[in-house]
């Protein structure tokens, strides 16, 4: 889109410095070595008009296509700095949720190691295994 704009504005510019340059006489005019005798002055004036609403158009579209690169410079640059935020902001949490289970599994050791935990073992019970029993 920008470079359609940029063409269209350097045409124009190009055929309108032409124009002035090789028109010395008011009832005669040529563009690019081309005669065009057959407009009047009026006729003239209109084809100036165009040819000026098609050099809007290339800068309407050099200016938009700039605009939006922008805007999209802009979009990507805020995307990466929230990615980088989100995760540093996720790395911290993950510090703390570690640093929160140490914590845990230390005060997991020390409460076993002060109130050891009584293992009952069944003595009675008889245990018949195999295939084979009798």
């Amino acid at each position: 889109m920008i470079l359609l704009g940029l063409l269209l504005m350097c045409a124009c510019a190009a055929m309108a410095v032409d124009a002035v340059v090789q028109n010395g006489h008011i009832t005669h005019a040529a563009a690019f070595n081309q005669p065009i005798d057959h407009l009047t002055l009026g006729g003239l004036f209109i084809a100036g008009a165009v040819l000026g609403i098609v050099f809007a158009l290339g800068v309407l579209m050099f200016t938009g296509g700039i605009g939006r690169a922008r805007r999209r410079r802009i979009e990507r640059r805020t995307a990466s700095r929230q990615s980088v935020a989100e995760t540093e902001a996720l790395r911290a949490h993950n510090e703390r949720l570690e640093q929160e289970l140490e914590g845990q599994r230390t005060t997991d050791v020390s409460d076993d190691a002060t109130y050891p935990t009584e293992r009952t073992h069944d003595t009675d019970r008889t245990v018949t295994g195999g295939r084979h029993r009798g």
